[in-house]
């Protein structure tokens, strides 16, 4: 039976309104799926937000989630009170709050909406974090296949919160933001939606984290000197 993602999240959200009530405040869909790009081996990116978070609503979520239909794509995603994520750092919320397809509820009052001085912290926090698995893994164990293509994946994420700090617009897919994209920043896109990750593809990765990571630094350097 084929899997239709709009009536899951659909059941999802019938089972948290009964297991939550008028506590519910939102519930979202994020990823893959909701980029129209999701593949057999996709997660459910599901998001849900209550009044407030404790410890017991977790177990309820988890056993709820337990007894949901089987489906091929597991289940993921981020569960928050309201103001644990209105309190979560602006970088981070940046694609979360762009990424992020209201299925009930309002996240209009929780999320902030995103700035370019998020947008640069956002990228140059990922580019970091890629600079830093690609020196660690260099250094202390072996680069594969698979653990390149996560981190090239990450990169997709970097590119479009350094293409919204230059444009001001924010582009879900990958193919419409490669349409935009030239240079370096085109080449990493390239090789992540080809899928296949030649010889060097971890040095040009190199290179390009730290060319991001001296463009995010050099602009949000800008902001302090206003």
């Amino acid at each position: 039976m084929p899997f239709h993602i709009n009536d899951w999240m659909g059941e999802l959200t019938r089972r948290l309104q009964d297991a939550f009530g008028a506590r519910l405040a939102a519930v979202g869909l994020q990823g893959s799926f909701n980029r129209g790009e999701a593949h057999e081996q996709s997660d459910i990116d599901a998001v849900v937000i209550l009044d407030a978070l404790s410890s017991q609503d977790l177990t309820v979520y988890k056993n709820l989630l337990a007894q949901m239909p089987a489906s091929s794509h597991p289940a993921c995603g981020f569960i928050s009170g309201r103001e644990d994520l209105k309190n979560w750092p602006r970088a981070e919320l940046f694609q979360f709050s762009f990424d992020t397809k209201t299925l009930y509820g309002s996240f209009e009052d929780i999320l902030p909406k995103p700035s370019r001085k998020d947008a640069l912290e956002a990228a140059q926090t990922g580019a970091g974090t890629l600079f830093h698995s690609l020196c660690h893994t260099q250094v202390h164990s072996t680069m594969t296949p698979e653990f390149l293509a996560q981190l090239y994946k990450g990169a997709f994420f970097v590119l479009q919160a350094v293409h919204f700090a230059r444009s001001g617009r924010y582009l879900s897919s990958k193919t419409d933001l490669l349409r935009e994209l030239e240079g370096m920043d085109a080449e990493i896109l390239n090789i992540l939606l080809e899928g296949n990750f030649p010889a060097g593809a971890d040095e040009k990765l190199l290179a390009w984290t730290q060319r991001v990571l001296a463009y995010t630094a050099e602009e949000l350097n800008s902001f302090s000197l206003q």
